[in-house]
């Protein structure tokens, strides 16, 4: 049977009185009130828990289990909510997070610094997935929230989605590529040469087409596998400076092979070369409190990383440019 812990406080309440007054007082019912409680919870488990005599109420054999158990029961119990208090306080506890690679390279990282800032005892975890890859532990309830590319998951009706703002993408190569200061490229020129980005989704895949080159298409997992596949973003520019290879990628990610004149800006900007990641938590599972200050944190960065790409794209394209992208 389910023996409520209410029951269990008067079982504990009588056994330290001894007296049905004194415990019904402590309880703050009337003494028949606390006589029928007892009476049911005796007649729902099969046994007496306490012997009625002129000494007080003495708890018998299955009284002192009860007793023994329920005190554990209780002290359970209020650890239980300290620890759900201390939560809610955000003092302790563990968020756990999978972030695709641009959310990792852009605001993830960054905004984990921050929160544990201001949290310091919380408990962190931060893992970086494909775009794809980063989906299923959300569902299967294995992380608190997932950083990843909506265009594929934003109808899935299994997840709560939050869009966060989209960065610009650009296709940078070395200073002295042969496509650099070009105005007339296409999207095959660009393509000719091996590209270099993280495992894009299948919305690039179908924009791309045949680019052998560039990388290929996975039509079962439904993304594009660039010649050059990176993990880890901040490689790219690196790669992109030392040979042929283009990369697409964000101002901000790119920002000081520009600044340093290692990496030129290629002359080629579409509307759907841009991020389109967000917030992916399972649906009808209430984020904790630590998951939502973390998604405060992110918001935070996102919002600094857009007013520098504004900047960075401003500088290096013109503000016209910038007017034009919004």
């Amino acid at each position: 049977m389910d023996i409520e812990i209410r029951l269990i406080r008067h079982v504990l309440a009588l056994a330290g009185q001894r007296n049905f007054a004194r415990a019904a007082e402590q309880l703050h019912l009337s003494q028949p009130a606390l006589s029928r409680s007892i009476a049911r919870l005796e007649e729902a488990l099969g046994v007496a828990l306490f012997d009625r005599t002129p000494e007080g109420a003495i708890p018998t054999a299955y009284g002192r289990v009860v007793i023994e158990r329920g005190q554990d029961i209780l002290r359970r119990g209020q650890e239980l909510q300290h620890e759900l208090d201390l939560m809610q306080g955000l003092e302790t506890g563990a968020v756990s997070i999978v972030a695709g690679p641009f959310p990792h390279a852009i605001s993830a990282g960054t905004a984990v610094s921050r929160f544990l800032a201001v949290h310091g005892g919380l408990r962190v975890h931060l893992a970086q997935q494909s775009p794809r890859g980063a989906v299923a532990p959300v569902l299967d309830g294995s992380v608190d929230l997932g950083i990843a590319d909506l265009r594929e998951w934003g109808d899935d009706p299994r997840l709560q989605v939050e869009p966060l703002p989209p960065h610009v993408g650009l296709w940078v190569a070395r200073a002295d590529h042969p496509l650099a200061g070009r105005r007339d490229l296409t999207l095959a020129d660009v393509l000719a040469y091996r590209l270099i980005c993280a495992v894009l989704p299948r919305q690039f895949a179908e924009h791309f087409g045949d680019c052998p080159a560039a990388g290929q298409a996975d039509p079962e997992e439904g993304v594009f596998y660039p010649a050059v596949t990176l993990d880890t973003l901040s490689f790219g520019p690196m790669i992109a400076a030392a040979s042929d290879a283009i990369m697409l990628t964000t101002v901000g990610i790119a920002a000081v092979g520009l600044e340093r004149g290692e990496l030129a800006i290629l002359g080629l900007h579409l509307p759907w070369q841009q991020t389109a990641y967000g917030f992916l938590t399972r649906r009808n599972r209430t984020p904790s409190p630590a998951t939502l200050a973390y998604m405060a944190c992110v918001r935070a960065v996102e919002a600094e990383a857009m007013a520098e790409e504004r900047r960075l794209l401003a500088h290096h394209l013109g503000p016209g440019f910038v007017s034009a992208s919004r």
